[in-house]
């Protein structure tokens, strides 16, 4: 049975890597994050005695499907622009971030709901800076990394006249 397993994830890892590339550690992660908070979900809502429905479970699992659709999009932005500015020959001297950035807010905030949930399952089980932390970051990318999240244009440089 053990080999099973491992020939089994052998297969689906390399379908993923080959199907998804450079993004499978994004897909793997976002995959694992939903997975656990919609286990520690349900896990909080059998011990707060909180009924399981299912509208709430088909709302949420649609909801679940719109990060997916996101990070799609996101992926999908890293590959249609460079091929569509360069049909304009521009070139940019970046790879489009787009993909990874939306993945990593997904994975961020997946895992602040999943610290919400082990903490009114289990009460003071995780430090709290753990969830500080998290909303920091998630934070910090809604911002696009400026501190009060506006676009500073760059100041201009005071220009020293020479008395010569």
């Amino acid at each position: 049975m053990e080999k099973e397993i491992k020939l089994l994830t052998a297969i689906i890892g390399g379908l993923g890597a080959s199907f998804f590339g450079a993004y499978a550690p994004i897909f793997v992660c976002v995959i694992v994050a939903i997975v656990f908070d919609v286990v520690t979900g349900l896990i909080k809502s059998k011990i707060k005695g909180i009924p399981i429905s299912s509208e709430k479970g088909t709302i949420g699992f649609w909801r679940k499907m719109a990060l997916f659709l996101a990070l799609f999009f996101g992926v999908f932005l890293d590959v249609f622009f460079p091929i569509l500015l360069g049909t304009v020959d521009i070139t940019l001297p970046f790879k489009m971030p787009i993909g990874t950035v939306v993945g990593c807010y997904i994975v961020i905030n997946e895992s602040i709901s999943i610290i919400e949930n082990i903490n009114q399952a289990a009460p003071n089980s995780l430090p709290s800076w753990i969830k500080k932390l998290l909303k920091g970051a998630g934070d910090s990318i809604d911002k696009g990394g400026q501190e009060d999240g506006k676009d500073k244009p760059d100041k201009p440089k005071a220009r020293r006249h020479s008395t010569k």
